[in-house]
């Protein structure tokens, strides 16, 4: 194969530093390089931390036998198994509500438990000294896992590795090269782990806009490391020049990149199809829409796991807590109104949007189900029964944490996403400029986890982009500060309206919309009348004008009247005063013309 320069310059870079960072974009061949050094240097041992299992299972079938394989919690496992007498053979993920319940303490203090728990085994201190409440049951929590009186969590064996790794406390293999994959993602502890390896070379490698995994408590470790050598991966092989535009304007508004990706342009050939969304929820909704028209579909994750809040969640609001197994936190609230206050109180969105399909769907969830599991099987089993040979006809989907690493021809991004003027409001600035000016200095990582999934989501389409999200208005406009700073204008007047108005989630706001039209439909309006448009409205009004369709023909697709259609193609400069008022009289005119004949 054809190396390019910055793949040459790594596989060199081996021989002479110590500590090397490589900043790979999306598609830019980043485990074809380190496949290259392992090959490069066959006479080594080398170590491989892939990010997850997946990745770690793909890497197996292509590195070269020097090389060990390994994710961090593997490594983690296998040692604390071996060399202490930790029982590693059941293993729990805690909620909130199961500490309140062991600990007898109120649900409110045990998610503060729960958080520095959590917090403890994601970073490097080595003890918990606070004396609260909060920090005693959290540092019980540890030592009662320790000494067997607690079921261990899997964030807990990989921080008592790091305990034990730091403080020499425990033997550990020798190697000639580590390489960190997914350095981006990687939380303080894992970095911990990673740096206290015994290894001559240190290879980080990954890409900082990737970084999407704050909520789990992951720092930016191409950010926090030091280095002999910072190197770059920027050729993307993966999508064309349309698609890295658009990832470029998103990195260079938005995260403040001076780093531009290039293509390589191949042969356009379209066969695969993905969906991205940034809920379970939507996918649900997705799901819905294929089963009805007859349409095949792949889930990339186990349906089991998409449906299975959503599931137990119907079971709580229709009292069947005996059906409850998996998600056993929920047979503690009495009702559908505690368990909306708890997921609000603790910002679990996960179970706000199973709480949102529950509602918009109810039993039909367990059809959507069955139908989405049959289809799953039939892809795994697809060498047995062809079903990979109906590839262009299938719709693979997934959410935009599940798609890293993932790519189609054709990608559909959904509408779920915020809205990149709404989180840097949020954010609480009142320009893009300002934004960018702050952005080294924002705390909130989380919101910037948002820019960088609408990254992730984007970049695993290769050939087409199917922009269903708002936010593709502001990547391709010539006047994206403009745009984004009379949205942000608007965030503001409307907040300031209303001072004891909270901000609506994206959740809260579309059900708000839902009543909306519901309320119009009985009344026998349009079913958008008197809404705000949306920006992908607005888009979709755009193009259908364009293309020549009628204004009545719009106002019907778009479920608005024929005057709001008019009032805002000229808002918009669409047209001028002079056409709407034609436009108008001719649609008057037909609606005349219509009447006389049915008389």
């Amino acid at each position: 194969m054809n190396l390019t320069s910055e793949q040459k310059d790594i596989v060199k870079a081996v021989k002479k530093y110590k500590n090397i960072k490589i900043n790979a974009f999306a598609g830019t061949g980043k485990t074809t390089t380190l496949k290259l050094i392992a090959n490069e240097y066959k006479e080594k041992k080398i170590l491989y931390l892939a990010f997850n299992s997946a990745i770690k299972n793909e890497a197996n079938s292509l590195f070269p036998n020097n090389t060990n394989v390994k994710t961090t919690h593997g490594l983690a496992y296998s040692a604390v198994k071996k060399y202490t007498q930790v029982d590693l053979n059941s293993l729990v993920n805690y909620r909130a509500i199961d500490i309140s319940k062991e600990f007898e303490i109120p649900y409110t203090q045990a998610i503060g438990a729960l958080k520095i728990f959590e917090n403890f085994c994601n970073n490097t201190q080595d003890e918990i000294t606070k004396d609260d409440l909060e920090h005693k049951t959290a540092k019980k929590m540890f030592d009662y896992m320790l000494i067997g009186m607690l079921k261990p969590s899997h964030s807990f064996y990989l921080k008592y590795y790091y305990l034990l790794l730091s403080k020499e406390q425990i033997p550990q293999f020798e190697y000639d090269i580590v390489m960190l994959d997914e350095a981006q993602d990687t939380n303080e502890v894992t970095l911990g782990i990673f740096e206290a390896l015994n290894s001559k070379v240190k290879v980080y490698v990954g890409d900082k806009h990737q970084q999407i995994y704050s909520f789990r408590g992951s720092k930016n470790a191409l950010e926090k490391i030091s280095c002999d050598k910072e190197l770059y991966l920027s050729t993307s092989f993966r999508f064309n020049e349309t698609i890295a535009n658009y990832a470029n304007i998103l990195l260079e508004n938005f995260k403040n990149e001076k780093v531009k990706i290039k293509a390589v342009e191949k042969e356009k050939e379209l066969n695969t199809n993905g969906y991205v969304s940034r809920t379970n929820a939507q996918l649900i909704s997705v799901i819905s829409k294929r089963i009805e028209h007859r349409k095949p579909f792949v889930t990339v994750r186990n349906p089991e796991e998409i449906f299975s809040l959503s599931i137990e969640v119907f079971y709580l609001l229709n009292n069947e807590r005996e059906q409850i197994r998996k998600n056993i936190f929920l047979k503690d609230f009495k009702d559908e109104d505690e368990l909306s206050s708890y997921a609000k109180e603790v910002d679990d969105f996960e179970l706000k949007t199973a709480l949102k399909v529950v509602r918009e769907y109810k039993e039909k969830i367990f059809e959507f189900k069955e139908v989405a599991i049959k289809f799953y099987k039939a892809w795994q089993n697809r060498a047995l029964n062809n079903f990979d040979k109906r590839v262009n006809e299938i719709l693979f989907l997934t959410t935009a944490h599940t798609a890293k690493g993932l790519e189609w021809d054709s990608v559909v991004i959904a509408d779920d996403f915020p809205n990149f003027a709404d989180l840097i409001f949020d954010l609480g600035y009142d320009s893009l400029k300002q934004f960018q000016s702050e952005l080294l200095k924002i705390s909130n990582q989380e919101l910037i986890d948002e820019f960088n999934l609408f990254y992730v989501a984007l970049t695993r389409a290769k050939e087409v982009l199917v922009k269903d999200s708002e936010n593709f208005h502001y990547l391709m406009s010539s006047k994206i500060d403009k745009l984004i700073n009379r949205k942000i204008a608007e965030d503001k007047e409307s907040f300031e309206k209303d001072e004891d108005k909270v901000n609506l989630s994206k959740m809260q706001y579309d059900e708000l919309q839902l009543l909306k039209e519901k309320k119009n439909l009985e009344q026998g309006k349009a079913k958008k009348s008197g809404l705000k448009w949306s920006l992908e409205e607005k888009i979709k009004l755009k193009s259908l004008y364009k293309k020549d369709t009628t204004i009545l023909l719009i106002a019907s697709k778009l479920e608005r009247t024929p005057s709001a259609i008019l009032g805002e193609l000229l808002k918009s400069e669409i047209i001028n005063k002079q056409e709407q008022i034609f436009l108008g009289n001719l649609i008057k005119d037909r609606k005349k013309a219509s009447k006389s004949s049915l008389s």
